[in-house]
């Protein structure tokens, strides 16, 4: 793996090859998006999972735990896409409708910037 990215480093140092179009450099290394990406799959599938079983001991504990994990790699895939994120919520208003909407803002803008998870 160290072997792939330091290639990929040493790639992205190259000016415009001549004779083919101007394509812009990406500027983060696509194994480290791969794995926001990859995180924020398995965190949201774990919320999903949370949310569907209702006799999970300590329940809102669980779901506030993931959900304090993914609003994390949420930031963490901001950096990476060049979005300015939101203020981060604060463990005990990380279920208040403030945080919701600056949940779903941040991940509208990474759609629109080609994410998926």
């Amino acid at each position: 793996m160290s072997a792939l990215r330091a290639w990929w480093r040493r790639l992205g140092g190259r000016g415009p090859v001549p004779g083919r179009c101007a394509v812009d450099v990406v500027l983060t290394d696509p194994l480290e998006t791969l794995a926001v990406q990859t995180r924020l799959a398995e965190l949201s599938a774990e919320i999903r999972r949370i949310e569907l079983a209702p006799d999970l001991y300590a329940r809102a504990h669980h779901w506030r735990a993931a959900v304090i994990a993914y609003d994390v790699a949420l930031r963490d895939a901001c950096r990476l896409a060049g979005v300015v994120p939101t203020e981060p919520p604060t463990p005990l208003t990380a279920d208040t409708a403030g945080a919701r909407d600056a949940r779903l803002n941040e991940e509208l803008e990474l759609a629109a910037h080609g994410w998926s998870w």
